[in-house]
């Protein structure tokens, strides 16, 4: 049997403990309470999926409608939340100017994105032909796709911090036509853009 007085250190040891351990824990450590009942905040999470769901399905079909009424070419990419989009965007030689003969191609582009994935981020890919020092070239892709990226959110409509470049000059590994450049039409296909549309949202 224990004692009273075994009992009393007992009771203390444990009050002296507890006592310890109250200047560990802090309000901030714990997340406030969610009154909301769990099915009802499932209910909502499977709503908001569904809704990104058929946001996405909508982007999807305007590329493909791009597909098939402009030429482009579009590459989904599941696995990282992303596509890639070829359209018959080019550049005369030297030059960064958008062409008359583009803008109804990037008006619709960006109201694909605008209407069907508004988050949706878009990165503006630019390129040359092999014409030219690498150090020009890298510039002047930088300003193709700089001039297309304003574009796209001055008369497009997209939101300025979900538009992107970057800029690849005359790399050989995205050459259309490694074969082909300027001056003159010659190497046309190899003066673009493409687009990279990161669906997944992501902007870091």
């Amino acid at each position: 049997m224990v004692s009273m007085r075994s009992l009393i250190v007992l009771v203390a040891g444990v009050a002296l403990g507890a006592s310890g351990c109250t200047h560990l824990v802090h309000e901030e450590d714990y997340e406030p309470f969610d009154p909301t009942p769990l099915e009802t905040r499932m209910s909502t999470i499977e709503s908001d999926v569904a809704a990104v769901r058929n946001d996405l399905n909508a982007l999807r079909q305007s590329m493909a409608d791009l597909e098939r009424r402009m030429g482009a070419h579009v590459e989904d990419d599941d696995m990282h939340g992303a596509m890639r989009v070829a359209l018959p965007v080019h550049f005369d030689f030297d030059a960064a100017e958008i062409r008359d003969v583009d803008r109804p191609i990037l008006d619709a582009f960006a109201a694909g994105i605008r209407n069907s994935y508004p988050d949706a981020v878009v990165t503006v890919e630019g390129f040359t032909d092999r014409a030219g020092s690498p150090a020009h070239n890298m510039r002047l892709s930088q300003s193709r796709a700089d001039n297309v990226a304003n574009y796209l959110i001055e008369t497009g409509g997209l939101n300025s911090d979900h538009v992107r470049t970057q800029a690849f000059g005359m790399t050989m590994a995205r050459q259309v036509n490694p074969d082909a450049q300027g001056p003159g039409q010659s190497g046309i296909e190899n003066r673009r853009v493409t687009f990279v549309v990161d669906y997944s949202g992501s902007t870091n």
